[in-house]
């Protein structure tokens, strides 16, 4: 099965199956506002702003709050759960998916890069519903910002999950990953600010309570 042939079957696989327990979005862009195709980070610190320009000044290469260009990044599977709803009946992956989530599905054991792009969604959504990034050429004012940092506050955490086949040991070691507290073997955590889990459905004990999971492995597993 090619990677884009995966690709589509595990979308529609993920899609039936979650589209009772919440709201399942395939191919979706993020940001998901199209007014933050383009965006800049706001300065935090005027002051130190200031100090910088003027001390660089002259030096044409060093930019001082330059404008972020961002595009929008499409994602496998976007997923919103009806938070107070029961997921029982799908096992670990209804355990997994407690809060909105990004679901990503990589057919082939992952490259760092490829982790690092689904990081990048990740990043890109949370950033976008924290307010952390404005539409370009808006000026953020005193009020702005306060709204800013109550939305910030208020926000459910938005969580990352990446199903691969495999995953090698040095690529956990690297990223800091450790075996998840639920002691289930290939079920992996991030450090918790990256609110992601990894799940290399090779390493899956044989179960009814994995079974979901499996379905989205490669050859052996999947039979």
């Amino acid at each position: 099965m090619s990677r884009s042939a995966f690709s589509i079957f595990a979308q529609r696989y993920i899609a039936a199956l979650l589209n009772d327990f919440g709201k399942v979005y395939l191919n979706t862009p993020v940001p998901r506002d199209p007014n933050l195709r383009v965006y800049k980070m706001p300065s935090r610190s005027k002051g130190g702003t200031n100090l910088l320009r003027a001390m660089t000044e002259g030096n044409k290469r060093i930019m001082i709050s330059p404008e972020v260009i961002g595009e929008a990044s499409l994602v496998d599977v976007l997923f919103e759960p009806v938070l107070n709803g029961s997921r029982t009946s799908l096992g670990l992956l209804g355990e997994l998916l407690f809060a909105p989530c990004i679901i990503e599905l990589l057919h082939w054991s992952p490259t760092s890069w490829e982790i690092q792009t689904c990081l990048g969604h990740w990043l890109k959504w949370q950033s976008e519903t924290n307010g952390a990034i404005i539409p370009a050429h808006e000026n953020l004012t005193n009020e702005k910002k306060e709204n800013n940092e109550k939305k910030k506050e208020e926000v459910v955490d938005k969580i990352l999950l990446i199903v691969v086949p495999s995953i090698q040991s040095k690529q956990l070691i690297g990223w800091g990953a450790q075996t998840s507290i639920r002691d289930i073997p290939g079920v992996y955590n991030l450090p918790p600010a990256f609110c992601t889990t990894i799940i290399a459905t090779s390493e899956l004990s044989k179960n009814e309570y994995t079974l979901w999971l499996r379905l989205l492995g490669r050859g052996p597993t999947q039979r």
